[in-house]
């Protein structure tokens, strides 16, 4: 067996750039997210929320801003295939929400737990790896964990009952 230092060198670039994501997310740093996580020409598509362009997915990352008191996306099981200057990703995410809520007790339990994962094509780039495509899927809301909050319904409708596609 011979080791691919380079494509060892990309696995783990890939990995930190999806993983980025749900660190700028987590840590409400939404200004950083198109710049840092997606190409010029990238895009999301969430089901009921889908952006194409960097500046339509900043606008869409902003938007976050003020929903949230604070989430944690929980990425793992990653599959990635690297093929020369681009790959294709696949993850599965637990993401727990906490709504800003008037007058909510700061120590209650989640409000939302969103079981899905994500659908990511990357390409190489000056600035290193960057997702070009990323479609979310929706695997269900949690374990009796919250309710799904009218802005978000749209959402999560839009990927509920997508299957994984890739890998086969």
């Amino acid at each position: 067996m011979t080791i691919d230092l380079q494509i060892l060198a990309d696995r783990i670039a890939i990995e930190e750039c999806i993983y980025r994501y749900a660190h700028l997310v987590d840590s409400m740093q939404y200004d950083r997210i198109a710049k840092e996580v997606f190409t010029e020409d990238g895009s999301i598509d969430f089901g009921g929320a889908q952006s194409v362009g960097r500046e339509a997915i900043h606008a869409q990352c902003m938007s976050y801003q003020g929903a949230l008191t604070g989430c944690s996306h929980n990425v793992t099981n990653l599959v990635i295939d690297v093929s020369g200057d681009e790959a294709r990703a696949a993850s599965r995410v637990l993401a727990w929400h906490w709504f800003a809520l008037p007058d909510a007790d700061p120590l209650r339990a989640t409000d939302l737990l969103v079981v899905g994962g994500y659908e990511d094509r990357l390409r190489r780039t000056t600035d290193g790896w960057r997702i070009y495509e990323r479609k979310g899927l929706n695997f269900g809301t949690g374990i009796g964990a919250g309710t799904v909050p009218e802005p978000m319904r749209p959402i999560l409708e839009g990927m509920k009952g997508r299957t994984p596609s890739w890998p086969a």
